[in-house]
């Protein structure tokens, strides 16, 4: 009886640390896009680049990061003190017994100093 508790505690363990193993490294990457979009809208609130141009090297950028991106999941809002970008995705994590859908929302917003 001992050993058969010792084996389910051990197959626990081993489970949790799979889907640590797997759950972790999307969010990893989250931080990882914030600071690399905290880094686009500064430097795109000096320059006079289009809006296309903006979303071209935001997808650009989530590539390096293995962050599939369309168009239509950047949004962008421009005023007179800056810039606003806006980011909706989805990563699906298999975790062998099912998949598992992370909705991430990724907004950074910077005001130009006068």
């Amino acid at each position: 009886m001992g050993k058969i508790k010792g084996l389910i505690a051990l197959l626990i363990l081993g489970g949790g640390f799979y889907v640590g193993w797997k759950m972790i490294p999307p969010y990893f990457h989250k931080y990882e896009f914030q600071d690399d979009l905290d880094e686009i809208a500064r430097r795109n609130s000096y320059t006079h680049k289009t809006d296309e141009e903006v979303r071209a090297s935001v997808i650009q950028q989530a590539s390096t990061l293995d962050i599939a991106l369309k168009e239509e999941q950047i949004n962008i809002s421009r005023s007179t003190d800056g810039i606003g970008i806006s980011v909706r995705y989805q990563v699906q994590v298999d975790l062998m017994v099912r998949r598992v859908d992370l909705d991430f929302t990724v907004n950074s917003m910077n005001n130009r100093a006068y």
